[in-house]
């Protein structure tokens, strides 16, 4: 638990911008919701290599976002079902599917349609979100948060030895 705070602390003080720790975030939204081993998925890593992202804050809020995934999997199956079930998008997925690229997306399971596609649109909506919750935590928060007795503690234990390294 200390590990994981620290590294979450850490990545928010470090100098990386702002965009990247926000698409770090947005990007573990998708990999959380979705099913891990999707071939999408292996698209999303791509992305976050080639952005340069904050890896261990994604890593790191990942677990959340599989968690909130797991337990609105009813949702992201019904989404699914009335997008696949769509009748004026049935060619497409029919031509789609006869695809190799389609066969490889899983795609064709409502609950990875479902959930791939409101998690892309809950990581649009979070990506403003968090830019503002980090420009605040950064504006305002960071200076105070070393003027705080239990931080002057904290530096002294065993948690501020693994914050920094």
């Amino acid at each position: 638990m200390l590990t994981i705070l620290a590294k979450l602390l850490k990545a928010l003080n470090s100098e990386q911008s702002v965009n990247q720790l926000a698409f770090a975030i947005s990007l573990s939204v998708i990999l959380g919701f979705t099913p891990l081993m999707s071939l999408h998925n292996v698209v999303i890593v791509l992305i976050a290599l080639w952005f340069r992202v904050n890896l261990s804050l994604l890593l790191v809020s990942y677990p959340l976002f599989a968690l909130m995934g797991f337990l609105l999997s009813p949702l992201f199956e019904s989404v699914g079902l009335a997008i696949l079930q769509t009748p004026s998008l049935t060619a497409v997925w029919q031509s789609f599917f006869n695809t190799l690229l389609g066969r490889w997306s899983d795609f064709y399971y409502s609950g990875v349609m479902g959930s791939f596609v409101i998690g892309i649109i809950t990581a649009i909506i979070l990506f403003p979100i968090v830019k503002l919750m980090i420009r605040g935590y950064r504006g305002k928060w960071m200076t105070k948060f070393d003027q705080f007795k239990i931080t002057k503690m904290l530096k002294a234990s065993k948690f501020w030895q693994i914050y920094s390294s």
